[in-house]
């Protein structure tokens, strides 16, 4: 296996005076041996284009034409491009005939003849029509070059759209589906191409019991035992793919890298039947892991990562795979190459061949939001801090309600394991509407991957905290000195097909915590929270979402005792949108002093109206209560609204307006929020 990844590096002192010099030659070449004039082609005869139009679009293909003299040849073959060009922009009945004018001159005219364009295209039969028609109109592609809103018609596009909407409903397991041209009607005015499709899905094909072939008997079983999960499920090409991928992963992990997997199919009935033929080579174990081309990585660093791996009874393939995405994820490496060799009977060695990109940086950033303000942030990172592959970081950033300072380091192999550790000592001072808060504090977490969607998590605290009132009388704020320290414990389940800007699946987070603040008096307490989200797509433009959370705090004494800090709040962009930052909370002459449970349901649906600009009309329904006292008596808030958001590679840009639909007194009417990353 070879991952390779470069940087493109900047042009050299020596490329710049070699093109430099190289450029004199041209000119003084040019002094000695002048160029003949170049060769005109003028057009005439096109109504719907200009002839300065045509020109700028073949510029590139009449060069050779251009910087000779006309002849009969070069003449012919100004004509057959300038055709080409035409009828790839749907002139399908297009003449253009050349004559030579002079030695430098030649002459094209154009008859045009109707210009067809894709109209409107019709389903009949069964499926999404929304979404097979746009499939069916891809390889038209957008507007022509000349105008107009209908892309230009070509026939070949046809076969290339039927096959799109074809193995689309393969994909979700319609294996028999068939699509013909039902009906094409043109305008003999506009041009318009008129297109009927009709599509039969016939049935949902489900997997069956794969039949297995060996070579020499082995591996049977275990294709068996991996195809077994599968079975009953819908025959989408998602879940063929995970179930091939599935297969070759059993035999790969157990020391069979160079194993052969085969497979195809059988249809009988509304049953899929994979047809596995398998060749598993030679079994081997791993002895040696070398490595080459570190200069500032300590190769005992990469041994110690590497050792499961030689311990290991039989040589996993997929797992020095996933250890070298792991190496490459660190950024300590622009590339990293994998080679094995046999050493002896059934022993290989392996040699990772790295190239060390650059570290260390120095990053500067800066964004708005509707309740911190303007945020500045600046840090210093080092991704292979002293050559162990630990990231150290330190930073600070300022924003309008306060500041923050933080130093963190991260090790992905605490111990040699799989597990991550990150060590963060930090100091915090913010202002939240009614009190302000200093903390300085040390935290140490713990992260463990049991799977692609299952992850662990162990984190310790301590700090110090002093609060200091803003408008809130001291009886709201409970302890204002004390010292917190606190243990907890997190699973989350993720199915999302994007983290950052999912679009199907689902995701669950359910963190347990347990804490002590001590301060002139002792209150204990425990916090259970859950958080998650669902996506779904409704038809081809429509995204459906669902999520929301819950969080109860249960104080050892009543919940005005308990530091403000430590409560719960609610209302802000990821909860009950009617509402500003923290304020759906109880509250004293406006100011929020939070409460000991709080919940918020969240419904969206979204649509994209240009590029990556999508539109979102949302419905949140939430609340909170000082003292737990059920949904009912504490009352709910309900906010819908509409928004706009920009889909970026960091998260989605939100701008949205949420409208209070049960405002109460002193309540807002509805609040706009800007805030970047999904909702929930």
């Amino acid at each position: 296996m070879t991952g390779i990844f470069k940087r493109s590096g900047r042009r050299s002192y020596g490329q710049g005076v070699c093109g430099i010099a190289a450029l004199w030659l041209l000119i003084g070449f040019l002094a000695v041996f002048p160029v003949a004039a170049e060769t005109r082609v003028e057009i005439q005869g096109a109504e719907q284009m200009s002839e300065e139009e045509i020109l700028g679009l073949m510029w590139e293909r009449l060069v050779y034409v251009r910087l000779k003299p006309a002849s009969a040849s070069r003449a012919n073959d100004a004509a057959f491009l300038t055709r080409q060009v035409l009828l790839d922009e749907g002139y399908l009945s297009v003449e253009v005939s050349a004559r030579i004018l002079g030695p430098e001159h030649i002459l094209l005219t154009i008859n045009e003849g109707l210009r067809l364009t894709l109209g409107n295209v019709r389903i009949v039969g069964d499926g999404d029509h929304e979404r097979l028609t746009k499939l069916f109109s891809r390889p038209f592609g957008g507007r022509g070059f000349f105008g107009g809103e209908n892309p230009p018609f070509q026939d070949e596009n046809v076969d290339e759209g039927l096959a799109y909407v074809r193995q689309d409903l393969q994909a979700e397991g319609y294996w028999n589906a068939e699509v013909s041209l039902l009906e094409r009607r043109i305008d003999p005015v506009t041009g318009l191409v008129e297109v009927a499709l009709e599509v039969e899905q016939g049935q949902r094909f489900q997997i069956g019991r794969p039949t297995v072939t060996s070579s020499d008997g082995r591996g049977v079983k275990r294709v068996a035992t991996t195809a077994e999960p599968y079975i009953g499920e819908w025959a989408t090409t998602e879940q063929i793919n995970s179930l091939r991928a599935a297969v070759v992963e059993a035999f790969t992990s157990r020391g069979y890298p160079d194993a052969t997997i085969l497979m195809n199919r059988t249809l009988v009935g509304n049953t899929y039947i994979p047809e596995i033929s398998i060749n598993l080579g030679v079994r081997v174990k791993l002895v040696d892991v070398h490595t080459e081309g570190l200069e500032r990585t300590n190769p005992e660093r990469i041994q110690q990562i590497m050792r499961p791996l030689k311990q290991a009874e039989w040589y996993d393939q997929a797992a020095m795979h996933e250890k070298i995405r792991d190496l490459l994820a660190t950024g300590a490496f622009t590339s990293v190459q994998l080679e094995t060799d046999e050493v002896a009977r059934k022993r290989i060695d392996a040699t990772l061949h790295f190239e060390e990109g650059r570290a260390k940086e120095v990053s500067v950033g800066g964004g708005f939001g509707s309740f911190s303000g303007p945020l500045l942030r600046a840090g210093y990172t080092d991704r292979n801090f002293r050559g162990m592959l630990r990231s150290f970081s330190i930073g600070g950033e300022i924003s309008g309600r306060g500041l923050l300072g933080e130093v963190k380091l991260t090790d992905p192999w605490w111990r040699g394991t799989q597990i991550s550790q990150t060590l963060r000592l930090y100091s915090l001072a913010f202002g939240f509407d009614g009190y302000r808060t200093v903390e300085a504090g040390l935290e140490a977490k713990w992260g463990y991957e049991v799977n692609e969607n299952y992850n662990l998590e162990l984190s310790l605290g301590l700090s110090y905290v002093s609060v200091t009132e803003d408008g809130l009388p001291e009886r709201f704020l409970g302890f204002t000195e004390y010292s917190h320290a606190r243990l907890a414990f997190t699973q989350t389940w993720d199915y999302r097909d994007s983290a950052v800007l999912p679009k199907s699946g689902w995701h669950v987070n359910v963190p347990i915590q347990i804490g002590i603040a001590s301060g002139d008096r002792t209150s204990t307490y425990t916090r259970f929270a859950v958080d998650g989200g669902w996506y779904h797509s409704l038809g081809g433009n429509y995204q459906l979402g669902v999520g929301g959370f819950a969080q109860l705090v249960l104080p050892s004494g009543d919940i005005q005792d308990l530091p403000v800090d430590l409560r719960v709040f609610n209302g802000g962009p990821r909860s009950v949108r009617s509402f500003p930052e923290r304020t759906l909370s109880p509250s004293f002459s406006g100011d929020p002093y939070g409460g000991d449970f709080a919940w918020a349901v969240n419904t969206e649906i979204s649509r994209p109206i240009a590029g990556s600009l999508r539109a979102v009309g949302f419905v949140d329904v939430g609340g909170t209560t000082g003292n737990y006292v059920g949904l009912r008596q504490g009352g709910a808030e309900v906010a819908a609204g509409l928004g706009l958001r920009l889909d970026l590679p960091i998260g989605p840009v939100r701008l949205e307006y949420g409208h209070n639909l049960t405002q109460g007194p002193a309540e807002p009417s509805g609040t706009w929020h800007f805030a970047i990353g999904a909702t929930f």
